[in-house]
Parts: structure tokens; sequence; C-alpha cells
């Protein structure tokens, strides 16, 4: 007997998986999703057992020993890393990892991680003790008449009334359910929640846990000790055994991409686990994807929609409304922000960090930029220094121009620094407070200032963390600057990505929202200020369309990044060129042509048949010479193409 183990190692070590001959010792012992010790190289490795076979194509070594430090995987989890390893084009070996703890970490004891609820000040979004939480019975209907439904709860607060139905269903069926958010502290706050609501043993999972916490938690889930795990991405792997219900709380949101190979989609691979065990599928969101939007048109999943009443929004045309500051502050949304300061509270978007995007010489046109990245170096007036944020080199502001000498350096573009500081000279007297990265750089930061938002009032000035961190609280305006920068992306999600960030801001705002453009006509802004929806989901779902991109086909992005520009460029010609069953594009430079000292190529292929294009990857990549500083990362479905 022969058995194909799974190992933590890329195509380019061989094959998806490797055979290996079962011992005679071990020929009673051995069953798939169980953890053996192999012989790979001149090491001794761990991995798992994915399918057994009678006969192998090829002289096999042996195992050595079962590995008892690890607990064995399901078979629906096994089932699903070789669904993982096909649809991401990487091995078995590399999806079971992304499922599970380090294994180096098995051995080592950790506390059992407990649920644990904000309640002091739980993320907006999440209801309080009787707020939000009115049943939605419509939800158990469905449920009750299909089990394993998809529903998309299009709603604010009020899809938790959904959640809550859905809840009651699953105690009667006697299943166990996943219920998945973006952020760790808000798995904490929905946590706490659930407790609220039933008394069936929960864990909270996340990447703050410790890989020894995880394996703790790992076994006490298998051994049904747990039947709700709440948690962000890597929870969608959790092994219950009874799974009768998934939940996708604001599905829309990209933290649910995993950035390290593969880079797996949480949603997307909630909805394939879900249609392997039976499981019902329910997204929750007040901003869906295009992706669950498709879903819901073409009938592929019900939808339960709760319009809430939403302030006004108002596009303020920049070139016509020029206020007191130019394009910076427009005279419409200066005397809205006039209106409620200091009093009360106000809220300013602003999509960069720091004080400028670069520095520009006004005498020769000289502009600083990071020698590893080669991108235009941010200003942070307070500190005096230009930073990189993408590889986070820092050096102190030029006083003259590096190429002729002149002193006329100036900042260019809008920052968050730059607001803040314009806003305290206009508003003195107001509290000004400053969410982003910078100013705020972990979830306990961004908690405590809108906490310091919400006890003093005045102005919070913020970049994209004002809807995706925690804690957020409403302000009686609202306002947008810069936000067309957004738009012209080279990405055919920017249209998607900027309706989503300012329609949840929208809904912060109490009662008006001011969003200061040069594109008052764009479709996205346009479906905002008037609130139709699907008005802009229909459009953006047509162009999607017609011109091959997703939801509707199947997008792979194809990265070759090396220290030598000549010798990745000369990989990602080979892949274009082998490409097949896609529409290639390139190669050419990345959007981001160099990071970190490495010059990136990029390679997209539109599938025109569901894994035409990826069938041929995986047999390219095990056999394609790369040198050795060069690496090959493979994005499917990705969400930027930056």
């Amino acid at each position: 007997m022969f058995a194909d183990v799974a190992l933590n190692a890329p195509l380019r070590a061989g094959d998806r998986a490797f055979t290996f001959a079962v011992p005679a010792a071990l020929q009673g012992a051995i069953a798939v999703g169980l953890p053996v010790r192999v012989p790979f190289g001149r090491q001794t490795t761990t991995g798992f057992v994915v399918s057994l076979r009678a006969q192998s194509p090829r002289e096999a070594r042996a195992i050595t020993a079962l590995d008892e430090r690890l607990p064995g995987l399901p078979p629906d989890l096994v089932a699903l890393a070789i669904w993982m390893a096909e649809y991401y084009v990487c091995s078995i070996g590399e999806a079971l990892w992304a499922m599970i703890p380090s294994v180096a970490a098995a051995a080592r004891r950790g506390a059992s991680p407990a649920a644990t609820a904000e309640e002091d000040a739980p993320p907006r979004g999440i209801p309080t003790a009787g707020a939000g939480e009115a049943k939605a019975p419509q939800v158990r209907a469905m449920l009750e008449a299909h089990p394993s439904a998809r529903i998309a709860l299009l709603a604010d607060e009020e899809r938790f009334g959904g959640y809550l139905d859905a809840l009651r269903w699953l105690e009667d069926r006697g299943r166990d359910a996943i219920f998945l958010v973006p952020e760790v502290v808000q798995a904490d706050a929905f946590a706490g929640w659930i407790a609220r609501h039933t008394r069936l043993p929960m864990a909270v999972w996340h990447g703050g846990l410790s890989d020894a916490q995880r394996w703790r938690l790992f076994r006490r889930i298998q051994s049904l000790e747990v039947r709700i795990v709440v948690g962000t991405r890597s929870a969608i792997f959790a092994p219950l055994p009874r799974l009768g219900l998934i939940v996708v709380d604001h599905e829309e949101d990209t933290s649910y991409k995993e950035e390290r190979a593969p880079h797996y989609h949480a949603r997307r691979v909630a909805e394939e686990r879900a249609a392997r065990t039976g499981a019902a599928l329910i997204w929750g969101t007040p901003v869906p994807s295009t992706e669950v939007m498709r879903a819901v048109v073409d009938g592929e999943a019900a939808s339960v929609v709760h319009a809430a009443k939403r302030a006004p929004v108002t596009l303020s045309d920049v070139r016509a409304e020029t206020g007191p500051l130019g394009g910076l502050f427009g005279r419409r949304l200066y005397q809205a922000l006039l209106r409620v300061l200091p009093g009360d509270r106000a809220i300013l978007f602003v999509p960069r960090r720091g004080y400028a995007d670069f520095l520009l010489c006004h005498e020769c046109g000289w502009v600083p930029r990071c020698a590893r990245c080669g991108v235009a170096m941010t200003y942070h007036v307070r500190q005096v220094r230009l930073h990189c944020h993408l590889c986070a080199a820092s050096e102190a502001a030029p006083e003259v121009c590096r190429t002729c000498g002149g002193t006329q350096l100036r900042p260019h573009g809008v920052g968050t620094e730059r607001v803040e500081q314009t806003a305290r000279r206009l508003f003195r007297g107001s509290p000004i407070h400053r969410l982003d990265a910078t100013s705020a750089p972990d979830e306990t930061t961004q908690q405590r200032v809108w906490q310091q938002f919400g006890k003093r009032g005045g102005l919070l000035i913020g970049t994209q963390l004002l809807v995706k961190g925690v804690g957020q609280v409403p302000a009686a305006v609202v306002g947008a600057i810069g936000a067309d920068a957004s738009l012209n992306l080279p990405d055919f999600r920017a249209a998607e990505r900027t309706y989503q960030v300012l329609a949840r801001l929208a809904a912060l705002a109490q009662r008006e929202m001011i969003v200061q453009t040069f594109a008052p006509a764009h479709p996205a802004l346009r479906a905002l200020a008037e609130d139709d929806a699907g008005t802009f989901y229909r459009n953006e779902l047509a162009a999607r369309q017609r011109f091959h991109y997703p939801p509707y086909h199947t997008l792979v992005n194809i990265v070759v990044a090396g220290p030598d520009t000549d010798a990745a460029r000369d990989v990602a010609e080979r892949i274009a060129g082998a490409v097949t069953g896609a529409d290639v594009l390139g190669p050419s430079p990345a959007p981001l042509a160099r990071v970190r000292g490495r010059y990136r190529w990029q390679v997209l292929a539109k599938e025109r048949e569901e894994m035409a294009a990826r069938r041929g990857l995986f047999e390219l990549l095990r056999t394609l010479a790369v040198p050795r500083e060069t690496k090959v990362l493979v994005d499917v479905d990705p969400v930027d193409l930056l």
C-alpha cells in the first residue's frame, strides 16, 4: 500500500503531494488525514496523508512513523485542501498549512483561548444589548425550506436580526456554526453578542492567538467541546464535525484575502466548504461585493434587504466651489463644518496618511523617490521626514533639490497630516483627532481614538480606518477629501471600492455627507448621491461581463519579482507565452514596478473557461526554471492589481 502525503513545500518541489510506501507495521494504522513523518531530501519532515493507493507509478521511500504530536485532520478539510490546491494553483501541503497552526508549536502548551466581549466600546455595527436585534423571520423560513441555502443579508445593524434567527434555527437542528468577521477586535465583540443569545459552547479563533493556543483549540473543537467558532479568515478552517451554518459578516472586506501564498479568499473558501458540507451560508453587509450581487442577480442566492434611511449625500465640485484654501476645503464643506463645530462631531475622510503625497522641486521638477521601490516618498510634516509606505524606508526631508540645488521644494497632494494642520487653524477651539496607520498603528490605539472622539467631540480626520477599524461613532457631518484618487487607480475594482468606502462613511453621517470631487458625474459618485445602489451594481456588473473580469471570469494575476529586472521579465515572458485557455495581458511592469529593491513584472490571465488557464499553469510551475532569487507569485481572484 502507498500513501500520498502533503508536505509544506511549493509546486516547484515537484508535485501537489508526494507518494510514500506504507511499511508493514503501519498497514492497519494509516488513514487519510493522519500526520506522518517521512524522509524528504536529507531530512525527515511532517506531512498529512491525503489519499491511499494500491500501487505507485515510481519507486517510493517508506513512511518513517506516525507523528503523534499532531491531531489528525478531518476528511472534509483534506478534501477542501485538495480543492484549494487546484483552485489557487499551489501544492496540497501549502493549502493544508494555511489551515493549521505552526507544526513546530504542536508540542508546546498554551492557555485555552476563551471568547471575550468588548462590552465597553463595541465596534459600530455590532449591536449592544437589545439594539438592532429585531428578528428576521424570513431568514428562518428560508433555512427551514432549504437547510443549505445561500442568503445575502443586505443591511447595516439590522442584519443581526437575521443572524439571530439563523442562530435559533441552528440550535434546533443541533448543528455547529462558523461566524467570520474581518478584524480581531470584531471577533471578540461578535463573540460577546453571540454569548448574550445562546448558551452553546463557543470559542474565538484569530491570528492574535499563539500557535500553541490554536492547537489546543483545534483539539477542543474536534472533541465536540465547541459548537460555535467566531474568528477572522483562518477560522473558516475550524474542524467542526457537524457544520450547519457559515456566516461571513462584511463579506466585501479585503481583510478576508490572505496576503501570503496560497492567496485564498475566506469568502470563496466559505462558499466551497458550505457546498461540500451542506451547510447554510449567509453573507451579511450593507455594501455587498459584486461577487455576492451577481449570485443574487443570477438566482444562486436569496436576498433579504433592509434599506435604512440615510443622511443626504452632496457632491461638491471643487472646481466651482473654491473655499478658503482652494481645493482642500471647498466652500460647501467648510460652511457645513462651521455649523457643527465645536459643539458637535464631524468626520473627514482622507485617502492617504502623511502631509502630502510628495515633494516637488518647482525649479526642475525633481521628486524624491524611494531608492528601493522607485515610488515617490510621502512627506510627513511633523517629523520633517520622507517615508516610503511600501518598504518603511525613512529619511530626512531635503532642504534643497538634489538635482539642481534649488530651494523651491513644495508639498503636493493631500494627506491626513496636512488636513489636520489646516483644520487646527480653521477650527480653533475644536478638538482635532487623527486616525491613520501612523497615529494609530494597532487596534487598541484605534479604539482609544474613537473613545476620545465620542467623549470630546470635535473633528476626526482619518483614512480607511474610519470604516475598517473599530469603535465607530456617528457624526453630524461627514466629509470626504480627495476621494477621486482611488477612482483612478489601475484596478478594475476601483469604482466598487470607492463606492463601498464612501457608502460605509455615509452610514456614519447623522445630518449630511459632503464628497469633494473633480468628477461629480462619475457613476459611482452619482449612485451614492442618489442612494441608488441598484443602478451602480447593474452598471458595474455589465462592465465586468463586457470586459471579461470577475465575477464573470476568473482572473489570475502572476507577478514575477527579483533583483534583476531582465531576469524577472524573461520569466514573465515565458509564463505569458505558455498560458493557454485565457486572454493574456502582459507581461508588463506591475503598477508598483519596484518594491523593496525587487523588480516586479505582471502577467494577467482572464480565463475563458473555468480552470482552463490554471491547469496549464500548474504543469508549467512544476518544471519552470527560475533564477534562485526570482520568485513567481500566483494570485487567483486578486483583490487589487497593484
